[in-house]
């Protein structure tokens, strides 16, 4: 399956890089992408291997470094560390902020051998416990570890220096691409996330689960629970009242959708801003909740701040910026009913079909007469 990309790329270099050109690659690749992305699915849920992670990864995007992280991610479960390592590097001249996603991957293989649970005792239940337990083990392991993951821990290393000698981590237009502390993307991924899977998390069950919870934890811990959500809230609040940043080009492209989402509601109504704090509050919990399910705390810890170091900096709010730590969500969250996995599927068909008809057939017309097409 490597070879016939390596093939399809050097294919695509010697062609003309026309639009059919590049729009054939793309589908090519995306379908050797969910062929690897349902591998992966049925190595980590094996109860669950008549489902496909396949159906629940949207649309929007198949880009290229989609494919490389999930061959990374297949080879590491199979200690093949120095194929690994090679992907990893491919993944990252992609797409700079892949590195996050190699550390990822890194941690996951760390935590996958020294978070198990000893000789009839279950593993630590608590999140700090389970964080010591991995710091410990890893370091009686550490000379083993090396050796082992030398290969990959060269990638990330590598980075850092290259950011160094940069200047930083982004290449060609540095004033338009400037790392910002856009601490609002983490609230708009998990809101993303949670709509996405809309058929899972705002299922009957799902909320009926969610007022279960909170009832419980009500009456067994009521200070503690009502701190928690008071500090959520507050925190939520002081992060859309300070860190709601707005790209320029986000207001100068009228062709994505985001545009319309922005100048349309978050621009129009600054209220509406914090009417949101509710449901980005739910969509935290009850993506660490179905996590945390099937992972580990600290494997859902990590996965946590991975999404938040790679989405933070960016300043544009862009859809295709949280493919990567959807479909980590996605793999590691746990699995859906058949009955949620088609409908998403059919929402998802439905969102293409209308995207691509809109793409053809609503194209307008920009003041110097160029042609131009709605897109994510």
């Amino acid at each position: 399956m490597l070879t016939c990309c390596i093939c399809l790329l050097r294919y695509s270099q010697v062609q003309d890089c026309s639009t059919t050109t590049l729009r054939t690659t793309n589908i090519l690749l995306g379908l050797v992408c969910l062929r690897l992305l349902h591998a992966l699915y049925k190595a980590l849920h094996p109860e669950g291997s008549h489902q496909t992670c396949t159906q629940t990864v949207p649309q929007l995007r198949k880009q290229l470094y989609s494919l490389w992280l999930s061959s990374i991610l297949q080879a590491c479960m199979k200690h093949r560390y120095r194929t690994s390592a090679l992907l990893a590097c491919w993944a990252v001249l992609f797409r700079q902020t892949n590195a996050v996603w190699v550390c990822f991957i890194i941690g996951m293989s760390v935590l996958g051998r020294t978070l198990k649970p000893a000789e009839g005792k279950p593993i630590s239940a608590t999140m700090l416990q389970q964080c010591l337990q991995a710091l410990t083990a890893s370091w009686k392991a550490r000379w083993q570890l090396l050796a082992d993951l030398w290969p990959m821990l060269l990638v990330p290393a590598c980075f850092a220096a290259f950011v160094v000698w940069n200047g930083g981590i982004v290449l060609g237009d540095k004033a338009a691409h400037t790392p910002v502390q856009h601490l609002m993307q983490p609230l708009y991924f998990v809101l993303f996330t949670v709509a996405a899977l809309g058929p899972f998390h705002f299922s009957p069950f799902r909320i009926s689960q969610a007022a279960k919870q909170l009832s419980a934890s009500m009456k067994e811990r009521p200070l503690p629970t009502l701190l928690k959500l008071g500090c959520g809230a507050a925190a939520a609040y002081l992060l859309v009242d300070n860190y709601t940043l707005v790209h320029p080009y986000l207001l100068a492209d009228n062709r994505h959708y985001t545009f319309y989402i922005w100048k349309n509601f978050f621009g129009r109504y600054v209220a509406a801003r914090f009417w949101l704090i509710p449901l980005y509050l739910y969509s935290a919990w009850s993506l660490w909740d179905s996590i945390t399910r099937q992972q580990s705390k600290a494997c859902a810890l990590l996965l946590a701040l991975c999404t938040a170091v790679s989405l933070i900096p960016a300043w544009l709010i862009e859809f295709r910026y949280f493919t990567i730590p959807f479909v980590m969500m996605v793999l590691h969250m746990q699995p859906l009913s058949p009955g949620q996995h088609r409908l998403i599927l059919l929402v998802y068909g439905s969102v293409n079909v209308a995207s691509i008809y809109v793409f053809l057939h609503r194209s307008f017309r920009w003041p110097d007469q160029s042609i131009a097409r709605f897109m994510w």
